[in-house]
Order: C-alpha cells, then sequence, then structure tokens
C-alpha cells in the first residue's frame, strides 16, 4: 500500500484527530495570511508616500555674518550682503541624479491693490495708495508644490496651477473671484507702491479653502481669501534691479526621502555653490509623520507573524507528539512488514499536509472577511493618526503562505517524530509488546 493511501486511509479513520488538526492550522493560517496581507499594504502605503511625498532640500540665503545694520527716513534698517540664489545654481543642481523638481515659494513677495476689482473689505480701509489697500502675493515658480497645496489646505478648483514657463499669470481664491464675478481666463490689474507700477495678471487657477478662515481682520491683507500666488517671472520683472533674477530660498525635491542624504552630498559638492554664503538643510519631516508609522506598522505585523508562527508549530509539535505516542503498535507493525523509518516519517507529513490543504483552502475567506479590521487594528497600535490603508488578499500572499505553511508543518513533522528517527527498530518493537 502506497503512502498517499495509508495517509488518506489513517485521516479517514481518525476524524476526530483530523478535526481538531484542521481548526488548528485553519486558524493559524488565517492569522499568518492576514499579517502577510496586513504587511504588504503597509509596505505598498509607504513606497506610496516615497513617490508622493519625496525628500526636500532646503537651499537658502545665510544671514548669520552677512548683515548690516544701517538707518534710512522710515528707522533701522538691515542689508544682506551675502550671496543669492542664481538661475545656474538651480540649473546646476536640476541636473543632479535624485533631483526631481525645485520649487520657490516667497510669501508676500508682491503686494498689489486692485486697479479693477475689490478685495474682501476689512475692519479698516486703508487707502495708502490711490487705489486702496494692498494684500499680499506669494511668488512661486510652481503653485502646485507650495505648502498650503501640498497638505492639501488649499485645492485648486477650477483652471490650472501657475508653471515655471509662466509671466503674468495668477491664482485668486474662490471667494475673491465670487465677489468681483471674475473667472478663469480674466484679466485684472494690480498697482504696486514698492515698484509704482501697474501690472496685467490673467487669472489661471481659482482654488478654496480660505472660506472661514477670516476671524477679526483689521487690515485687507489680514483676510486669507484676499492673498494669492503670482509667477517669479513677474516679480524679477519688477523688482529686476534689487533681485537681479535670483532667489533667497530653493526648495529641492529628491526622488525618495530614504536616499536624501546622497542627493544632499551630491548637491553640497557642486562647484556652482562652493564658497558662497548659502545654507543647504534637509527636510523629511513631511515623509517621517506619514511613512514612520507605515514602517512601525510592518514591524509590528513582522512580530506577530513570528509570534503566531512560533505558536502554531509548539501546538502542532504537542498534538502530533501526543498522537505519534499513541501510534506505537501502528509504527511497529509497519517496521516489522519493511518500512522503513523515513516512510513511517513521510506518511505522518503526508497526512498532515493533506490535512493542511483543506485548511489553507478554509483560510482565504476567513482573512478576506478579517483582513480590513485587522489592518484598523494594527494601525491603532502602531501608527496611531495616520491614514488607513486598504488591505487585500492575492496570490502572493497566497504563495507565502503555502512555503511558511510547509517549513513549519515539515519542522513539527520532524521534532514529533524525533523519538522514531533516534531509536532503532528493536527498541520500537520491544515496547510495542
Amino acid at each position: 500500500m502506497s503512502i498517499l493511501k495509508r495517509a488518506g486511509l489513517y485521516c479517514l479513520r481518525q476524524r476526530v484527530k483530523s478535526l481538531i488538526l484542521f481548526l488548528v492550522l485553519t486558524l493559524a493560517a488565517a492569522l499568518v495570511l492576514t499579517g502577510i496581507a496586513v504587511g504588504d499594504a503597509a509596505k505598498d502605503a509607504t513606497a506610496e508616500v516615497q513617490n508622493a511625498i519625496g525628500g526636500k532640500i532646503i537651499l537658502e540665503t545665510d544671514s548669520e555674518g552677512n548683515m548690516s545694520k544701517g538707518q534710512n527716513q522710515w528707522g533701522t534698517v538691515y542689508t544682506y550682503h551675502g550671496d543669492m540664489i542664481t538661475q545656474e545654481m538651480v540649473e546646476a543642481i536640476r541636473k543632479v541624479e535624485g533631483v526631481v523638481d525645485c520649487n520657490v515659494e516667497e510669501e508676500a513677495g508682491y503686494y498689489g491693490a486692485g486697479v479693477d476689482f475689490q478685495y474682501l473689505p476689512a475692519a479698516f480701509g486703508l487707502n495708502y495708495t490711490q487705489y486702496g489697500e494692498a494684500s499680499g502675493y506669494t511668488a512661486t515658480l510652481s503653485s502646485e508644490k507650495c505648502a498650503k497645496f501640498e497638505s492639501g489646505r488649499y485645492k485648486l478648483v477650477d483652471g490650472r496651477h501657475i508653471t515655471p514657463e509662466d509671466k503674468g499669470v495668477c491664482l485668486i481664491s474662490k471667494e475673491l473671484a465670487d465677489y468681483n464675478s471674475l473667472s478663469v481666463g480674466a484679466k485684472i490689474k494690480m498697482y504696486s507702491l514698492d515698484a509704482d507700477d501697474i501690472t496685467e495678471f490673467t487669472i489661471v487657477g481659482i482654488f478654496d479653502g480660505t472660506e472661514g478662515t477670516s476671524e477679526t481682520p483689521l487690515t485687507v491683507d489680514e483676510i486669507p481669501a484676499n492673498r494669492g500666488y503670482i509667477d517669479c517671472a513677474t516679480l524679477f520683472a519688477l523688482f529686476e534691479e534689487e533681485l537681479g533674477g535670483c532667489y533667497q530660498q530653493l526648495t529641492i525635491y529628491a526622488e525618495d526621502p530614504v536616499s536624501i542624504r546622497n542627493v544632499y552630498d551630491k548637491i553640497s559638492a557642486l562647484p556652482e555653490l562652493k564658497g558662497k554664503t548659502l545654507k543647504l538643510t534637509m527636510d523629511t519631516g513631511e515623509y517621517e509623520v506619514v511613512a514612520m508609522p507605515l514602517e512601525s506598522l510592518q514591524k509590528l505585523v513582522s512580530t506577530s507573524i513570528i509570534i503566531i508562527s512560533t505558536v502554531s508549530i509548539i501546538i502542532l509539535i504537542l498534538l502530533l507528539t501526543i498522537w505519534i505516542r499513541g501510534r506505537k503498535k501502528e509504527i511497529g507493525i509497519l517496521l516489522s512488514v519493511g518500512k522503513s523509518k523515513a516512510d513511517i516519517v513521510l506518511q505522518i507529513f503526508t497526512e498532515t499536509c493533506g490535512v493542511a490543504v483543506l485548511s489553507f483552502a478554509a483560510s482565504v475567506p476567513i482573512s478576506f472577511s478579517i483582513a480590513d479590521q485587522a489592518g484598523a487594528f494594527f494601525l491603532s497600535k502602531a501608527a496611531a493618526g495616520a491614514a488607513g490603508l486598504k488591505v487585500q488578499i492575492d496570490a502572493a500572499d497566497l504563495l507565502w503562505l503555502w512555503i511558511i505553511g510547509i517549513l513549519l508543518i515539515g519542522a513539527a513533522v520532524l521534532a514529533s517524530s524525533w523519538p522514531i528517527v533516534r531509536a532503532n527498530p528493536k527498541e520500537i518493537l520491544t515496547k510495542m509488546s
């Protein structure tokens, strides 16, 4: 009689033992499979965070030791005498391997009074220009990468973002657009007291997120809805003498926040930056806030899988050891008819694997039903405050379940069958009698 047939007949005869083994293996398989699925989901989420956020390196002017104090008609004036960030530096940085983009975000870089439109009114109407009070605008290369848009506080509801190729364009809030019946494509004029110039801007985008953010504004500029974004090219054209086409700060986006140090070192070594009074710092705060909890979740899940696997193999060894001791007569008969110890161990392995096949199949629907709840539980323990993650079970997870399961079963069978392997046939037959 073949090993496969003997194993099948034994499982049919010992229905209670087979049922107990089935339940133990099903529970263990369901927990391991769920753990694998949650771990994969956390890993995928971490990778998405890396691609979505990336790493940031800040290049800015270093004011320490490079400022002088003077006086003018308005009072004390501080003047910076160090280096600025030139376009040549920006182009050199863009070519560094690992750099995916650069952006400038100079908040309140431009103040403009509405020539042919009105700002939302504040408590005080300060008419310090012939066109009324001015409001601040952030000058940027790419408005999409500005802090309020990246954080989700502001969202574009119409039109497009400002790009590095733009000139004479702006973004305004939906509140301001509705207040003046303005839409994307409309042209507005603003007067700059600093430049003593009227500039025409084309509205390329409208954003929301300013609603309800005004508390008790005293001036027009204190109302978030009155503040918008303009392109850097226009700022440079208005203040060519003062700015000279240079920036005070540049945000550099690295492709992978994990390897941001390599990108930082390459930028530091650029000849265009050597000897300049500029400061280079790494900023991985946003990535760490989102990704670190997910990485902690991966570690927690891995630890849980190890614990579940260890407990499962201990229970399996105990069950098989107890049952094998009760099969001395059967083992003795098999040895007496010429079956080797390897055949007997292989039969036990086949019996266990036969039940495991059914257990693994039964564990799949169970895992589907508890995967999302398990993911939420693990996330609450290791990543409180992090975004949720979608847990799915796919073919790769099932493959890992089979690999882990067969290895555990093989180890358990060998451990529980060790008395048979170690003893000689005469000892086994003697104990049988």
